[in-house]
């Protein structure tokens, strides 16, 4: 007799086939876009905060590129326990923690904190984005940087066509459907999850923001804003852009 479904809360049942989930990501191509504008406006920062950290494979490129004393945070116990076991069997030194991006400190201070691939969507209201933003000032270190990115609802309305799919490898299968609210631009997206015989259900809801909103949120806060980039570009971004990448800068201290 199979068992009944259960649902448990995002990123528990998936972390165990998040990678298979994630295989298209090119994680290498994101790791080396973020250390050259790191190094572009920081030279030679030793200490990396990544929030929303999955079980690590941004990280992985990431922490070599520089020999960055780094660690990863995530909400989720289940990801961290993978990013952990995949640390150990790398041998990189990577240190990865659970925690909530919206209510965190650190023990020192840090030369750059990032967060990507919609981890800020998934605060749906402003006043979590307030408190993201001043858990990550805190964290910083005078001239430190933030660097996080945002999908907007372009992202959602011009890419409906990928809504659905399904995968699985290795005792773990997966069927995804997604849909976008223009009106109140949630999107949502739940997953049917097996897992070594047993049946999960996820969902997932993300909120698509657009640029003004993001900046308007940034003006209320004591950073000074460096860039913003059309995703994965130099490019400044327009209202029409999918993902946005932010780079924002905590005052240096005065003499």
């Amino acid at each position: 007799m199979p068992n009944e479904e259960q649902e448990v809360q995002p990123y528990t049942a998936l972390a165990a086939g998040y990678d298979v989930v994630m295989e298209h990501v090119e994680y290498e191509a994101w790791a080396e876009y973020t250390h050259h504008i790191i190094q572009a406006n920081y030279p030679n920062p030793t200490s990396i905060l990544e929030l929303g950290c999955g079980t690590g494979s941004f990280a992985f490129e990431l922490q070599p590129l520089g020999a960055y004393q780094y660690t990863g945070t995530d909400n989720s116990a289940a990801m961290v326990h993978v990013a952990r076991e995949k640390a150990r069997l790398y041998g990189l030194p990577i240190q990865f923690d659970v925690a909530d991006f919206t209510n965190f400190r650190v023990d020192r201070p840090v030369d750059v904190v990032i967060l990507l691939y919609d981890g800020l969507n998934y605060l749906l209201e402003g006043e979590s984005i307030k408190a993201l933003l001043a858990c990550v000032y805190d964290a910083l270190k005078p001239g430190g940087l933030f660097f996080f990115d945002q999908s907007t609802p372009y992202n959602s309305i011009n890419n409906e066509a990928f809504f659905e799919d399904e995968g699985e490898a290795d005792g773990f299968s997966y069927v995804r459907h997604s849909s976008y609210d223009r009106s109140t631009r949630l999107h949502t997206t739940t997953f049917d999850i097996r897992v070594d015989g047993r049946t999960y259900f996820e969902r997932h809801v993300q909120r698509a923001y657009d640029m003004s909103e993001i900046r308007a949120l940034l003006k209320e806060t004591p950073f000074e804003q460096v860039a913003a980039f059309d995703g994965f570009s130099m490019d400044p971004p327009t209202e029409a852009s999918e993902r946005i990448h932010w780079l924002v800068r905590k005052p240096r201290s005065r003499a």
